[in-house]
């Protein structure tokens, strides 16, 4: 167990900043140099074993790609959701632990604060520092089950409690997460206190129902049951906020059963921040063929965006991982949607991973990103974009087939500016 590395408590004075960035610090690509096809211009890798402060975990995990459990304190892994700071550094969320709420009781749910040293064209060592983070909690006893510390003064919220999937971060410098297993809209403070109930979702043709998964904590308690629509583990996995901080878009991972004509049509719902309710407009998303689920969404003006639409294969070159292009229409109707960047075809001039490890795949002039699951993407500016993998501690083996995977954070410059 080495590079265990010790944090402090995050106060909210490192909050309150806009998830993109205009403002470019000297690890940044150059936006002069001409290219023909999206480009590996950065990147940064965080290793697997690097824990931070707090107990123990991992007691009711098997362990995976030589690494067992208990884990001295709490694994930094899992990356479902990011944000840019002013300074450059990026928040990252980590989702409910080990995969499952059964076996995530001692995983405790966190926002991340890391700095990375990019390795471009010219300088950089590729290293990421992890600086802080954020313990989300429920002192004020909002949440209204259940709970794994719920007779604690400070009530930690731990993955057995909630799977936290997507962030984005108010005007007002809080942040609203998106949960999978209610699903519910989470209200925490900058400094990661639940502000709110949790926010459950209406039933678009009929918003006086909820839709709930099997994983739901009133539907597993047997109180006030409701027929199970979202699929297990497919709640929300992406969200996107307007750029005037109205609205959010939290998108689902996989089809509702029985919702819509289409088994492949995932949904969008518009959610007013200032009234914390939802508008009654959604929008669909139709699936690729080769696509099992989302892994993200965000929006570079109000009605554009870009979704990670992906399969399930990892440690597979020719696997589905894209970037899509999207543009919202009328409430009710299908989204425009267009490639925009397969993540398995990327080009990388300056061989940027620097030394691959025997069997890694997709690191050389042809980079790939060929991991299961890959669930965060920051609009930098019209031209850059950055892609960050969740590893599923230990369990993803996607860039070598005999090792756990590293939480990568990589850089694509495209060749046509998006705004």
């Amino acid at each position: 167990m080495k590079n265990k590395t010790v944090l402090a408590m995050l106060c909210g004075a490192l909050m309150g900043l806009a998830g993109c960035n205009d403002e470019h610090d000297a690890s940044q690509p150059s936006l002069n140099d001409s290219i023909s096809q999206p480009t590996l211009v950065a990147f940064a890798k965080l290793p697997v074993d690097t824990y931070a402060s707090g107990p123990d975990s991992g007691k009711a995990v098997k362990g995976a790609n030589g690494i067992y459990p208990p884990f001295k304190g709490q694994p930094v892994q899992g990356f479902s959701a990011a944000l840019k700071n002013k300074d450059g550094s990026y928040m990252v969320m980590a989702d409910n632990g080990f995969g499952t709420q059964d076996n995530s009781a001692d995983f405790l749910l966190r926002i991340y604060k890391l700095s990375p040293d990019f390795k471009t064209k010219n300088q950089g060592s590729g290293t990421v520092t992890v600086q802080s983070f954020i313990q989300l909690r429920d002192p004020n006893k909002r949440v209204p089950f259940d709970i794994v510390n719920g007779n604690s003064a400070e009530r930690l919220l731990t993955g057995a409690d909630f799977d936290p999937e997507s962030m984005q971060r108010a005007p007002d410098g809080t942040y609203w997460i998106g949960d999978e297993f209610g699903p519910y809209l989470l209200h925490f403070s900058a400094e990661g206190v639940l502000l709110d109930a949790p926010i459950p979702l209406p039933h678009p043709l009929n918003p006086a129902q909820e839709l709930r998964s099997p994983q739901n904590q009133w539907n597993k308690a047997q109180i006030n049951y409701v027929e199970p629509l979202v699929q297990q583990s497919g709640g929300f996995e992406g969200m996107a906020i307007s750029p005037d901080g109205q609205y959010l878009y939290p998108l689902i991972e996989k089809p509702i059963k029985s919702l819509h004509d289409s088994e492949r049509h995932l949904l969008i719902s518009q959610f007013d921040l200032k009234k914390k309710a939802y508008t009654g407009q959604y929008y669909w998303f139709a699936l690729d063929s080769k696509a099992t689920n989302i892994g993200d969404f965000q929006l570079f003006n109000d009605k554009q965006g870009i979704i990670i639409e992906r399969d399930a294969t990892q440690n597979n070159l020719g696997g589905y991982k894209k970037l899509i292009r999207i543009q919202l229409n009328a409430s009710g109707q299908l989204v425009n949607r267009e490639d925009l960047v397969d993540l398995m075809q990327i080009a990388n001039p300056d061989l940027l991973y620097a030394t691959a490890r025997n069997g890694d795949l997709g690191t050389g002039q042809n980079f790939a990103f060929p991991f299961e699951t890959i669930e965060d993407i920051v609009i930098e500016n019209g031209n850059t974009l950055t892609v960050i993998n969740d590893n599923n501690f230990p369990g993803s083996s996607g860039r070598n087939a005999k090792l756990a995977d590293d939480n990568e954070i990589i850089q694509i410059k495209l060749p046509k500016a998006l705004f």
